[in-house]
């Protein structure tokens, strides 16, 4: 078997480590990417120690049915506790750390294959193509496959507004420690999207010493919901299995997955009508408010929000590909924002960094942006009114089904031979052809959730993807039909 691995980020950690674990004959693995963050992506390179994870390190692992192993390499590391974060009782790393944390588990794993007889290479060079059953790089090298994984993540954040090569215009932030190096302090900072990564870019800032205003422009308005302090969780109803009990029914509707959580609360004796207006109100409420309630709830004893975030990471990969297409496009368009913000809270940290600028001013929240326009020396943002900043930072993650500009070209291909197309309701569809059997693993998969994927659930779908890989017999037929995979 010849496996080729398109992209080295931590969908690919997860699967080398699922493989380097299951009994197979060995074969040939071939990881391609094009730039140097291998095995870290491009949110786990250096960096500046004020940019963290955003997830307790039960969250973080990427080994499947082992929340501890992330836990147990911090273990091994000292320098960890410097970063305990009080509201959660745990450190929260910087992400640099975390990409260390991939850069082990990768070489660990690669070992163990090696060990076993498998030939495993990592190439440095961008697929364009495929070609007779070989994988075709920028470099013009071609390797034959038997099988193909795209973990290629969601890319660059997009040049929504046309500002790219504008003085003062940073469209890729990551490394903070490299885009935020030339900032002037005093300088009036805008910052497009009011997610993690805008956070991330809040508090890198603030340790650098800036002292002028920080603007978030945000459609939604919506922060991220606060991390609170994990808790056992022993769901009845709200589990895997029930979820795919439900989805081996057929077609499921959302009420019906309502109807779980509905279950779980009542029996612990929570209220589900005033959790269910909480969530509904999530973009009418102010932001600073919201902010400064969740932060005083980050110990609460109720465990509503913990088990829909639960229910979002764990059930949602079951669901998502059994309900309606009306549920899936309700779902992605009127509550995305919603979703998105409980799937990837921010911690403790960083929401106490946050809403201290909030309330000295140095940071505002504005909506209705509807263009951004660069002069010589300034960038005009108009809306409502018109105001001027002096660097635009963008900080808005592509969503979950966009093909990455890096790989617009091997998509293209796959599309025109017929290895792959696209779902009416969002995401890549592969197919087993005569150029070999492709698979996707993570956000452009179609049966994947329009949020991006954590490492748990990458780990999980890798675990499954490798056993369905090495027990495969034979190669695939030319009329296959179209598959979800």
């Amino acid at each position: 078997m010849r496996i080729g691995i398109i992209g080295a980020g931590v969908a690919a950690v997860g699967l080398l480590d699922a493989l380097a674990r299951a009994e197979a004959a060995p074969g040939t693995i071939t990881v391609f990417e094009a730039t140097a963050a291998v095995w870290r992506g491009r949110a786990y390179q250096h960096d500046v120690p004020a940019v963290r994870v955003n997830a307790p390190p039960g969250l973080m692992s990427v080994r499947a049915n082992d929340l501890r192993h992330f836990e147990r390499w911090l273990t091994r590391q000292p320098e960890a506790m410097r970063f305990l974060d009080p509201g959660l009782g745990q450190p929260i790393v910087p992400r640099a750390m975390y990409g260390e944390y991939l850069e082990h588990a990768a070489r660990t794993s690669i070992a163990r294959l090696r060990r076993d007889g498998w030939q495993v290479s990592v190439v440095n060079d961008r697929v364009t193509g495929i070609a007779e059953g070989k994988l075709r790089t920028e470099g013009g090298v071609t390797h034959p496959v038997d099988r193909v994984v795209l973990c290629v993540g969601s890319g660059r954040p997009r040049d929504q507004y046309g500002l790219t090569g504008a003085p003062g215009y940073i469209d890729e932030p990551y490394p903070l420690a490299h885009s935020l190096a030339e900032v002037d302090p005093e300088a009036r900072v805008a910052v497009i999207g009011s997610g993690l990564t805008a956070v991330d870019i809040t508090a890198a800032l603030t340790a650098n010493g800036h002292r002028g205003p920080i603007t978030l422009l945000s459609r939604s308005g919506i922060l991220p919901f606060v991390q609170q302090r994990p808790r056992p969780l022993a769901p009845r109803h709200l589990t895997p299995a029930a979820a795919l009990d439900l989805a081996a029914g057929g077609v499921v509707s959302f009420t019906d997955a309502v109807a779980l959580l509905r279950a779980e609360l009542a029996e612990l004796g929570e209220n589900f009508e005033e959790f269910a207006a909480e969530i509904r109100d999530t973009g009418t409420e102010d932001p600073a408010r919201r902010l400064r309630r969740q932060l005083t709830e980050v110990d609460s004893t109720l465990l509503g929000r913990r088990l829909l975030t639960m229910a979002i990471r764990t059930m949602g990969p079951i669901l998502w590909p059994a309900l309606t297409d009306a549920d899936r496009i309700m779902l992605r368009t009127t509550h995305f924002r919603t979703i998105s913000s409980l799937s990837s809270p921010m911690v403790p940290h960083n929401a106490e960094i946050l809403l201290r600028l909030l309330d000295s001013g140095q940071v505002r929240l504005r909506t209705g942006i509807t263009a951004i326009t660069a002069a010589e020396t300034e960038f005009t943002m108009t809306g409502e009114s018109a105001w001027n900043a002096d660097v635009v930072i963008n900080a808005v993650n592509p969503p979950a089904y966009v093909t990455p500009q890096d790989t617009e070209s091997l998509i293209a291909d796959l599309l025109d031979s017929g290895a792959a197309e696209f779902a009416p309701t969002g995401g890549l569809l592969t197919s087993a052809t005569p150029v070999g059997g492709w698979h996707v693993l993570g956000n452009l998969a179609a049966d994947s959730m329009f949020i991006a994927t954590n490492p748990p659930g990458l780990a999980a779908e890798a675990a499954r993807l490798a056993d369905h890989l090495t027990k495969e017999t034979g190669l695939p037929q030319p009329a296959a039909p179209m598959v979800s995979i």
